[in-house]
């Protein structure tokens, strides 16, 4: 397989102007490159039209204004370009929701038909109401943000945030539902893979209600997705050391232990996981690629117990059909066990579903030509514990890169950003950042022309 280097990848805005400079459009992309949101602009600098889009390149949403303001119908799809909602406004006030296809599987049906029904309580009472209470933008917030509607679900957050920050002084009691705001604000940036945003507002809850347990493991979630994995071991571990038994910290370190390959620990976290599989689909927004069996099917297998892994992988396919992971670890499975033509099958249907625009690992194609040409040879790849690290992390004075073969490299600190706040030369691989405030800062080291890229949290 191919090594890669890591790299952070900002999601800046560009802008296009037309040929007579009256209309200008704004774009940001996913990591890959892939279009994640489009914003036209009329000539009085107000948003026209924003398409969303999803990370493997098909339409999402789509949205039309009138000075600045949501106007006629606007659309939600699917992958397949089905149409699964119409919205209709008037000045920028919800008239009425159409929802032509209800998203779910087998194991989501009755909570996103709940859902549903809640959000259509929620409508009705704001449209109704001449003056609507918080306690109801929030819910239609977070209901329109489980159900993936996140442009709407961002709105909602911000005119809660400005309300908050507004009153907070004045009512303590109000920085609970503050977190909770930030924490769904860094979710939905974290689904248009808007890191540092992300990570920003995510810190930002823990910041503002650092006893909240679900917001440490969110965003170590968070971080474990993005590959930044000793800040995510971190902030997973901090879950554990409250609640030794927390069935989504294990589900992550089960997943994070899998990529580098310690299958026992990896075993041990599964299991602990899968003692509250219910609660893990009831809690959890939704049972997708990373489920219990997706995950522990693998883990078997590496530890000798193919059939069972097998069999675990099997049933989330039939849980999930487009369960783009359990199709990659099957492939992976039968690839090792020298069955290449199911090897072949599985791992050209991962590709088929997307696997590596959803995921951002490119191991596919070696394993595709391995699997399809009956190659039995075993593929070399660099193990991510010998990747370069930086230690501790957070940090409060001092941070050391560990894991290169230099020492006083050149390095660059931004800020979430991307502002250039401090640059430098490396003393013997540490650099002192105690003057920095807390929150989110990228490091970038640079020696012989090769860079590394670090996410680094200043408690």
């Amino acid at each position: 397989m191919k090594n890669y280097f890591l790299t952070v990848f900002y999601l800046i805005p560009i802008f296009i102007f037309s040929q007579n400079d009256k209309n200008k459009v704004e774009r940001f992309f996913y990591r890959d490159n892939v279009l994640a949101i489009e914003k036209w602009y009329g000539e009085d600098k107000k948003l026209d039209s924003l398409r969303t889009y999803y990370n493997s390149g098909e339409l999402n949403e789509c949205f039309y204004y009138v000075n600045g303001y949501y106007e006629g119908a606007s659309y939600r799809f699917n992958k397949a370009g089905e149409k699964l909602t119409t919205w209709i406004f008037k000045e920028g006030d919800l008239i009425e929701r159409i929802d032509h296809i209800l998203d779910y599987n087998i194991k989501t049906e009755e909570k996103i038909k709940n859902f549903h029904d809640q959000l259509i309580v929620v409508n009705k009472h704001i449209k109704d109401s001449s003056k609507s209470s918080n306690a109801y933008l929030y819910r239609r917030a977070n209901l329109r943000y489980v159900l993936g509607n996140y442009t709407l679900a961002l709105d909602d957050f911000k005119k809660l945030e400005h309300i908050l920050l507004r009153n907070a002084k004045d009512n303590p009691r109000l920085t609970n539902s503050l977190s909770k705001v930030y924490d769904c604000m860094g979710g939905i940036y974290s689904s248009y893979e808007m890191e540092n945003e992300a990570i920003h507002y995510r810190y930002l809850a823990i910041k503002t209600e650092p006893e909240d347990l679900r917001l440490q493991y969110n965003l170590g979630g968070y971080l474990y997705s993005i590959k930044s994995y000793t800040l995510a071991k971190t902030y997973l571990n901090k879950v554990l050391e409250k609640i030794p038994n927390h069935d989504f910290a294990h589900r992550l370190l089960a997943a994070l232990y899998t990529d580098f390959e310690d299958y026992e620990n990896a075993k041990y976290s599964i299991d602990v996981a899968f003692k509250k599989e219910d609660n893990l689909v009831k809690l959890g927004s939704g049972y997708g690629d990373f489920d219990v069996r997706t995950l522990r099917g693998f883990i078997y297998h590496k530890l000798g117990k193919s059939e069972d892994g097998i069999a675990d992988l099997e049933e989330a396919i039939n849980i999930k059909k487009d369960n783009t992971y359990a199709h990659r670890n099957l492939g992976i499975i039968y690839l090792e066990l020298g069955n290449y033509k199911k090897a072949c099958e599985y791992l050209q249907k991962a590709k088929e579903l997307g696997y590596e625009k959803i995921y951002d690992k490119y191991d596919l194609e070696d394993y595709i030509h391995a699997a399809c040409n009956n190659e039995p040879k075993e593929m070399q790849s660099q193990k991510l514990s010998d990747l370069p690290f930086i230690h501790p992390n957070p940090i409060k004075d001092y941070v050391t890169v560990n894991n290169i073969d230099f020492s006083n490299f050149k390095y660059y600190i931004y800020n979430f950003e991307s502002k250039l706040v401090q640059e430098g030369i490396a003393d013997y691989k540490t650099i002192k950042i105690s003057n920095f405030q807390s929150g989110l800062y990228i490091l970038n080291i640079e020696s012989d022309g090769v860079v590394h890229s670090f996410k680094v949290v200043k408690e």
